[in-house]
């Protein structure tokens, strides 16, 4: 704590501007990191852009199993000295141990890393964003040092396991002839990642959970508010896992274009998308509860990323070739 308190002192005496950059570089990830994963699967490598957003869905729903079993409250809780910066305060949900910020960033930037592999200036871009994502969570007081510490190698296994995977499944199509299809490999896997999910949550939710309180006895950390974040990465992974399915059963879309193309295509997803998950998403489910709110609305953004509007890609391919 003594970290995180030195670095408080910092950042009340720096620039406003300092704050302002290490904030957007902390949250950028959150919501930009669909949108680069998608880039990668609509307009560049549909099966590095599978691998990225597996493990940015899998690794958010694993990280909500390890958070939610070591239940370690935020710094500011533990420790009177700390404070989280005003800006930062609605970013850091759930419990603190570890960062789902920077295990986010290690699954995206670091699975844009692997896919760039032959790019040193690329890898190299994508690791300062890894450790910048990493600090900014200390320097805001969001985190303790141990938080993202264990967040990055808990992201670095999750992508050496998903490229495992990836390169096995691309073995077992070789070996099967297979160019399109769902395969029984992946068959395998999204049903094991459903059973997960399905494990994880019946874990989670029927586990007990501290009920600690303050002086004037309120909880220092509501089980159902800890829980939300749960309900978000089960709605993340599920909708990665059928929405993987549904492409390649039924889709089996092309990473094709010029340059002119695949720009229209990555324009119209991220501004369909936008609209789904700013607009329509909240007009529709506004009037249920948090959980699942949560897990509908995640589960409609990954699908449709990952299995519906590449059906859109797949039509307006064909069109132009009849």
């Amino acid at each position: 704590m003594d970290y995180l308190y030195s670095l408080q002192l910092l950042r009340e005496g720096a620039p406003d501007i300092l704050n302002v950059i290490l904030l957007g570089i902390s949250e950028f990830v959150t919501l930009g990191g669909i949108f680069i994963a998608s880039l990668i699967y609509w307009c560049m490598d549909k099966r590095y852009g599978a691998f990225i957003l597996a493990s940015f869905s899998g690794g958010y729903m694993l990280n909500q199993v390890f958070k939610n079993s070591a239940c370690v409250f935020r710094p500011w809780i533990s420790d009177p000295r700390i404070t989280v910066a005003e800006a930062a305060a609605s970013g850091a949900t759930g419990y603190s141990f570890p960062s789902g910020h920077a295990l986010s960033a290690t699954a995206i930037y670091g699975g844009t890393a692997v896919y760039g592999k032959r790019h040193r200036g690329l890898v190299a871009a994508m690791v300062i964003l890894i450790i910048l994502t990493a600090f900014a969570r200390n320097w805001l007081g969001a985190h303790t040092f141990e938080d993202v510490a264990f967040a990055i190698m808990e992201g670095i296994c999750v992508l050496m396991i998903n490229l495992y995977l990836m390169k096995l499944i691309a073995r077992r199509d070789a070996a099967e002839g297979r160019e399109t299809g769902l395969g029984r490999t992946r068959l395998i896997l999204i049903v094991l990642g459903i059973i997960f999910v399905a494990g994880s949550m019946i874990y989670l939710v029927n586990k007990d959970y501290p009920l600690d309180v303050d002086a004037n006895g309120q909880l220092l950390a509501d089980p159902y508010e800890m829980l939300t974040d749960c309900f978000t990465g089960a709605g993340m992974f599920l909708g990665f896992l059928l929405g993987w399915a549904f492409e390649k059963t039924f889709v089996n879309f092309r990473v094709e274009g010029n340059k002119k193309q695949l720009a229209v295509r990555f324009l119209g997803g991220f501004l369909s998308l936008a609209v789904i998950y700013l607009a329509v998403l909240p007009f529709l489910l506004s009037s249920l509860d948090e959980h699942t709110e949560h897990i509908i609305k995640y589960f409609v953004v990954f699908f449709y990323a990952t299995g519906l509007y590449p059906l859109i890609i797949k039509l307006v391919q064909d069109r132009r070739r009849a």
